[in-house]
């Protein structure tokens, strides 16, 4: 039995962390039949069997949602109109100038328009650490 714990201090003796180390084989021989090594779950997010998720024991990539936006190529109406998470920065210092002098402005592209960003991707989470029942 793996229990998620919410303290720094370690439950009693009967539960290793899950850490990846190696199981005791005098100490703790019937978990030692079953495995070698605890799992490691450290820095993992633990998800249940079934919809999306990856066979029994696999570890799944990490992915995103798709982020989408539109970008016209000319529309001949003077400013273009984007979506998603494109948008357009005028510009009237630098750049290339259109056959009437006029400096053009840039595209660009951000995520944060459109979804959550961090400097990883993840789900809403609280850290928690993982036992599994020795004894």
């Amino acid at each position: 039995m793996v229990v998620a714990w919410t303290l720094s201090a370690n439950p009693s003796d009967n539960y290793l962390e899950c850490n990846g180390q190696v199981v005791d084989s005098t100490k703790y021989s019937k978990l030692y039949q079953l495995m070698h090594n605890v799992p490691d779950y450290r820095g993992m997010f633990l998800r249940g069997l079934g919809g999306n998720s990856a066979s029994l024991g696999v570890t799944q990539g990490d992915a995103i949602r798709n982020i989408v936006g539109s970008l016209p190529v000319n529309d001949n109406v003077g400013f273009p109109t984007s979506t998603g998470a494109f948008y357009y920065g005028y510009s009237f210092s630098y750049g290339p100038k259109d056959e009437n002098g006029t400096v053009g402005g840039i595209y660009y592209f951000d995520a944060s328009r459109v979804v959550p960003v961090a400097v990883e991707n993840r789900p809403i989470n609280k850290a928690v650490r993982y036992f599994i029942k020795a004894k």
